[in-house]
């Protein structure tokens, strides 16, 4: 049955030394959002420079990862083990100054230290360096440990259900932005009851005016619409994501640019539904 959730998106934050935890917490995201989503009227949108930042000249670089995702990210997730990252011209680390402007907006973040063994090639400096910062963090909240890739990716599932049940930032936002499951109408003035992926599409594609790209490769399928952005390799995902988008050209509110069924964009009914969707979620 459809229903509609709130999108919520989640930076993913570390040095390159956790590049294992960055993929398990999108794999633990993607499995809290099969099991929770449709209950909790939310969506769990994973985000991280390496897949929603693109080239671009003018600005530091860590300023134009501030501005293509953290500024519009509602959830941190900083990962740590022996490293805390280069510096950035104005803090010690990109992931410091992620985290720092994070909660600067009072918004939720969660810090994890890694207790693995170190690996026998380190940097004294960089390990120092954490070691400080930890200091600091303790002072101003509560870090979690973990000693091993299991344990973690558990223990993010646990750590969202509860912030999403009980974080007063997340619950006003939800509370706030959350919609009933109400009707869109097509251009034939058939009443459509869109499925949360079909929404999430749709407004992924109108706020940031893109294409919906659906690129298949031998691997998998990679899947694109604005700040929405993952590899679809588990068939039940595939299914359901390449059903919502089946759905919306059957509708007739996305068109296939191509003979390929890679790359979609909105039609003129497409744009009036997003148009619906934007004043259903004002209303609330």
């Amino acid at each position: 049955m459809a229903y509609q959730a709130t999108i919520l998106n989640v930076m993913i934050a570390s040095p390159s030394d956790v590049a294992e935890e960055r993929q398990l917490v999108r794999d633990a995201i993607y499995e809290w959002n099969a099991i929770h989503s449709k209950q909790s009227n939310v969506m769990l949108n994973p985000v991280g420079w390496e897949h929603n930042v693109a080239p671009q000249m003018g600005s530091r670089p860590q300023e134009i990862i501030n501005n293509s995702i953290l500024n519009d990210s509602d959830i941190l997730i900083g990962i740590f083990w022996t490293r805390i990252g280069s510096p950035t011209g104005e803090y010690v680390s990109g992931t410091i100054e992620e985290i720092t402007k994070h909660c600067e907006k009072n918004k939720l973040a969660s810090i994890y230290i890694s207790q693995k063994p170190y690996p026998d090639h380190i940097n004294l400096e960089q390990l120092q360096l954490l070691r400080d910062q930890k200091e600091i963090w303790l002072k101003e909240g509560l870090l979690d440990f973990y000693d091993n890739s299991l344990s973690f990716k558990q223990k993010i599932k646990d750590h969202l259900s509860v912030h999403i049940q009980k974080n007063e930032y997340i619950r006003t936002i939800v509370d706030k932005l959350n919609t009933t499951n109400t009707p869109i109408e097509s251009s034939t003035k058939q009443t459509i009851e869109p499925s949360d992926e079909m929404i999430q599409i749709l407004l992924n594609a109108g706020l940031y005016n893109d294409d919906v790209q659906f690129l298949r490769h031998l691997s998998g399928i990679s899947f694109h619409v604005g700040k929405l952005s993952m590899a679809l390799k588990d068939g039940r995902e595939l299914a359901k994501w390449q059903d919502a988008l089946d759905s919306l050209v059957e509708y007739g509110l996305l068109n296939n640019r191509g003979n390929k069924g890679e790359l979609f964009h909105l039609t003129n009914e497409g744009w009036k539904a997003f148009d619906q969707l934007k004043e259903q979620q004002l209303e609330k």
